[in-house]
């Protein structure tokens, strides 16, 4: 691949687990799923997006001698797509819960949701269990989750549902960074208004940090 990839799309690309068929869904360019291919991170790849145009941004950024492994649907999310990961990244998170209560459901997924990463951890925990779920620093902050399918689902706490479950088990130096610029963005609003909502994320926010320092002493 010429093209050079950002520091967002090669965690992405990381994430992602050996598996048969991979889908790359709504990522308009395909580079995380021609990527898989080129590693052989997966035997074929579905390249899935409700735009046409993408699908042939993707189809011509994917090298001819790749492109016997590579097909290219015209579709909304992951449809009747049979696959057993799909990468759904670059897309807000109620999108992504949208996606993953229309299709059949894949083994694993590998996630990046743009916002709203605590409803896409509410709807995983009812068919998956998280095993990946970190924030990292790109220009701005991402959150990346891997699941893995369940029977019965997953239990998370609060705190893991707010803030993710590997960035408290093994908090980064980008979550912390995080966490401090939370705190500012909290006491800045707060200076203009007592917005209770506000109050409460300051609390959570300043409870962990304090949880995280005190770990490290």
């Amino acid at each position: 691949m010429t093209k050079m990839l950002s520091l967002r799309l090669n965690r992405i690309i990381a994430a992602l687990p050996r598996c048969e068929t991979l889908a790359d869904v709504g990522f308009d360019h395909g580079l995380v799923g021609i990527a898989a291919l080129q590693k052989g991170v997966a035997q074929q790849v579905i390249f899935t997006d409700i735009s046409l145009p993408s699908l042939q941004k993707a189809k011509q950024n994917c090298p001819q001698q790749l492109q016997s492994r590579a097909s290219f649907v015209c579709g909304n999310g992951l449809g009747n797509v049979q696959c057993d990961c799909a990468v759904i990244a670059g897309m807000g998170g109620l999108e992504i819960v949208h996606i993953l209560d229309g299709c059949a459901l894949p083994d694993k997924l590998v996630l990046q949701p743009m916002r709203n990463s605590v409803q896409v951890r509410q709807r995983l925990i009812r068919d998956y269990e998280i095993t990946l779920d970190e924030k990292f620093f790109d220009g701005k902050f991402y959150d990346l989750i891997t699941a893995q399918a369940k029977r019965g689902g997953s239990v998370l706490t609060p705190d893991e549902l707010t803030f993710g479950r590997t960035n408290l088990l093994r908090p980064s130096e980008d979550f912390v960074t995080f966490l401090r610029k939370e705190l500012s963005l909290c006491d800045k609003i707060l200076q203009d208004c007592n917005d209770q909502a506000v109050l409460q994320r300051r609390r959570e926010t300043a409870r962990v940090l304090n949880m995280i320092q005190e770990e490290k002493l």
